[in-house]
């Protein structure tokens, strides 16, 4: 299989084209298409996980799978954390967060490519242990996919809950408000995660560019 056809990529590419069936169905009428819009959110996010995953075991990691990994994603959490917002289940400043600091970091990382540095792996751009560990440790990016999988699917899901309940009660209407101060609160925390993960690419991707940038051409 060609390298730009390898099975990491065909998940990535996967992930979007299963975005835009996502922002169709949470917009229909139907109350399934809209669930089935919460079940995609699931699969797109955790298909971040697949895709890394298969290109370390099956041994395909590719300069151009990084790049389509870190495209899928940012085009991913932006139209899903916008469609929140549109629907208002969350304050708009959080899609502002992500599409900002998205940008701000990966211009800071294509930036230092220059430098030979990648975001990361051997020649990663992060040289302290702490940076390393806030943005590249399973410990941080668990969580954070984590938290941004519960709260597009958790506030998808909780959008047509009162449809629902008129069809089958099957829980007191209340719930639904506990329900989206839950998800409201899981994505702001999400969003301040995404801060703190940002903080050291920006800082030491400052100072990495000004210790190499007197040595370029």
């Amino acid at each position: 299989m060609a390298k730009s056809a390898s099975w990491p990529n065909i998940v990535t590419v996967t992930r979007i084209g299963l975005l835009f069936a996502l922002v169709m169905l949470a917009y229909g009428d139907s109350i399934w298409a809209r669930l089935l819009a919460a079940a995609l959110a699931v699969i797109v996010i955790v298909g971040d996980w697949l895709d890394g995953h298969l290109a370390r075991k099956l041994n395909q990691a590719t300069a151009l799978g990084s790049v389509l990994d870190i495209v899928a994603d940012r085009i991913i959490e932006s139209v899903l954390w916008i469609i929140l917002a549109d629907l208002d289940l969350i304050p708009i400043w959080i899609p502002v967060v992500f599409v900002s600091r998205g940008i701000l970091t990966d211009s800071i990382r294509n930036y230092s490519l220059r430098f030979g540095y990648s975001g990361f792996g051997e020649k990663s751009m992060m040289s302290s242990r702490i940076g390393k560990f806030i943005t590249g440790s399973p410990f941080m990016r668990t969580p954070f996919a984590v938290l941004k999988a519960f709260s597009f699917s958790w506030l998808l899901t909780l959008a047509v809950m009162d449809e629902i309940l008129l069809r089958w009660p099957l829980f007191p209407a209340e719930w639904i408000d506990v329900g989206l101060k839950i998800g409201y609160w899981s994505a702001i925390l999400a969003a301040v995660m995404s801060i703190v993960r940002g903080i050291p690419v920006v800082i030491e991707g400052i100072a990495l560019i000004r210790r190499e940038e007197p040595h370029v051409g």
